[in-house]
């Protein structure tokens, strides 16, 4: 059993009246000293897991400001609209849900809430759907909303990867430049390259990169702080939590009965869905006194029809949907070290927070060596942890790429307005969307002449794809009504048609709704199931475990053929931009396949009149 020890925060005296000890941590109070000189232009806020980022905001809105506040999950919404209602807040919580008209009268609903609120709480997806023009306004006005800011925080903001970053990027230039807001960008975990990609935004007349202040959380010695973070014991295991299921439901029957119920405070993160939902079924099959005591809340469960999961048992099976915004009163964690040392981080951060805790770490590779002693600091812990995950760094490249063609995609869509986002979209950081503006002006050229080019009509299908796809924050994904078993019930939830059919042995059915999976609980066939997919301007299908690899040789090799009816001049430059797409592109967000072979060879076929889709 290895201790990692607690971690301070030096403080000092709250001048604000926003604290009841009459404390601040001395980071919050940096912060609000900086917001205050309004030098910079962004505000990169660096500080652990619970070490009061959200108390920073709460200064922002109680000066009376108009402040966004963009959270990369609706369950993070939620928890904050909770604490923010509990301080006096007026605040809402926009989501695609609440929206009631449809059409035009839906851009001027959207517009009107905006407008009226003060605090809003939202995800980015929605400014993003605005800037693809996926609402509907003949004005074009809607773009305005951009104006209307104070200062806008995107939250939790290492949760973002390159396709979402390059949208973000493309909402702070308008942000900036439409109303010279201030932007605040918070996390744990930030990313070193964000001050590179930061630079390809520029703003104000002399169209500078926009000035970066670092507030950073530093800890300190127990007896010149508060802490925030309480000593956690820790026992390493090599595996996945399933490998160890009857130790760990010896644990639950030894810690269980001792746990008030109330809130969760035993928490199960797994690495999947697929995992998470067959140790809740197998708490039913084979431990019913422990499942009574158990819910379960991952990405099944967010859509699924029927009863919400009940936040008062003692323990909570979940996935990385809780490594953030998650502030229950954990004492037991039982986690799978995720995919980057970010998800690790913030996974760990979880427990801890109000008392002491216990932790049970179940690693891909044996680790308990690394430590040689039997108390070790958190820095020093995260440090050694670091070498055995993976560390995700972001492909700037790729963003950069993308943040010039979704401008170039935004200018073309906003016609009224094209020679506004002109100006806000400098040029001045290196390839532009005028870059991407040529591109298409030489392909719709050609087009124009109406003459046959199979191989040119594929890559403008595979280039529509992508232009849909740029038009929402995510991309896209096929989401299935699916039926699974949750427990001791089974229930119907709506989830990505792919994910499903790769995981878990799964029948699909034709209804009168149209297609519907439903899992198969009996089968102990491990997966993946997927042998094949079509695309539509493919002649073949491609193998799925190397659909990222055969997606990029097929495409050049449309590219290529096409091309060759293009004067000379023309053809490198065209292949140079289709590269530097196709390179930059994760295809499970771009492309919607037309049929799925499975591993038995049957062909799920996936018409438009089966599909749902949900742009929340």
């Amino acid at each position: 059993m290895l201790t990692v020890g607690e971690v301070y925060l030096p403080v000092t005296q709250d001048t604000y009246g926003l604290t009841p000890s009459g404390k601040l941590r001395l980071f919050q109070e940096q912060f609000i000293s900086c917001v205050k000189k309004e030098n910079a232009d962004v505000i990169q806020l660096i500080a652990p897991t619970g070490a009061g980022k959200t108390l920073c905001f709460e200064y922002l809105l109680r000066e009376g400001s108009k402040v966004l506040l963009l959270y990369p999950t609706n369950a993070l919404i939620r928890s904050q609209m909770g604490r923010f209602k509990e301080e006096g807040f007026s605040a809402i919580n926009i989501s695609a849900k609440i929206l009631k008209k449809r059409g035009y009268e839906r851009a001027q609903e959207l517009g009107g809430l905006i407008q009226r609120y003060d605090i809003i709480l939202t995800n980015p997806d929605i400014f993003q759907a605005i800037i693809g023009k996926m609402y509907v306004s003949l004005e074009e006005s809607l773009i305005q909303v951009f104006h209307q800011f104070e200062y806008v925080i995107y939250d939790e903001f290492h949760a973002y990867r390159e396709f979402e970053l390059s949208g973000i990027l493309t909402q702070i230039a308008l942000f900036q430049n439409m109303s010279r807001c201030k932007v605040i960008l918070s996390s744990a975990t930030p990313k070193s390259e964000i001050l590179e990609l930061l630079s390809l935004v520029r703003i104000g007349e002399d169209r500078h990169a926009p000035l970066v202040e670092d507030i950073i959380a530093t800890s300190c010695h127990h007896d010149e702080g508060e802490i925030i973070r309480h000593q956690t014991m820790v026992e390493l295991h090599q595996g996945k939590i399933l490998d160890h299921f009857e130790d760990v439901a010896d644990v639950l029957l030894a810690e269980v009965n001792g746990i008030e119920p109330g809130k969760p405070q035993i928490l199960f993160i797994f690495d999947t869905v697929k995992d998470s939902n067959w140790f809740y079924s197998r708490l039913f099959k084979e431990y019913p006194e422990l499942y009574e005591f158990a819910e379960k809340d991952n990405g099944y469960d967010t859509n699924q029809i029927g009863e919400v999961p009940d936040f008062t048992k003692p323990i909570l099976i979940s996935t990385n949907k809780s490594e953030v915004g998650l502030d229950y009163p954990i004492k037991l964690l039982f986690m799978e070290d995720g995919f980057s040392i970010d998800s690790f981080v913030q996974r760990f951060g979880r427990a801890a927070r109000h008392e002491p805790a216990k932790c049970y770490i179940y690693t891909k590779k044996e680790i308990n060596s690394l430590f040689t002693d039997e108390t070790i600091g958190y820095q020093k812990f995260l440090d050694t942890m670091e070498y055995v995950t993976d560390r995700y760094n972001i492909q700037t490249k790729s963003v950069r790429t993308l943040f010039t063609f979704r401008q170039a995609l935004a200018i073309h869509a906003y016609k009224r307005r094209s020679e506004d986002l002109m100006a806000y979209f400098a040029v001045e950081s290196g390839p532009s969307y005028k870059l991407w503006r040529t591109f298409f002006l030489v392909l719709n050229r050609y087009d124009n002449e109406g003459l046959a080019n199979n191989n040119l009509d594929r890559l403008n299908l595979f280039l529509d794809d992508l232009k849909e796809a740029c038009k929402s924050l995510r991309g896209r994904s096929l989401q299935f009504p699916v039926r699974y078993q949750r427990g001791h019930e089974i229930r119907q939830t709506v989830y990505d048609v792919l994910s499903v059919l790769n995981r878990v042995p799964a029948v699909v059915k034709r209804t009168d709704d149209g297609l519907i999976i439903e899992e198969d609980s009996r089968s102990e066939e491990k997966g993946p199931f997927i042998q094949a997919i079509t695309i539509s301007y493919f002649p073949a299908p491609i193998s799925y475990p190397k659909r990222r690899e055969q997606f990029r040789d097929e495409i050049e090799k449309i590219a290529k053929n096409a091309v060759t009816v293009f004067p000379e001049k023309q053809q490198g430059f065209l292949l140079a931009c289709i590269r530097s797409l196709y390179h930059s592109i994760d295809l499970d967000r771009i492309v919607l396949p037309e049929e799925v072979i499975l591993w038995n060879n049957k062909v799920i076929p996936l018409s438009e009149d089966a599909m749902e889709f949900y742009d929340d």
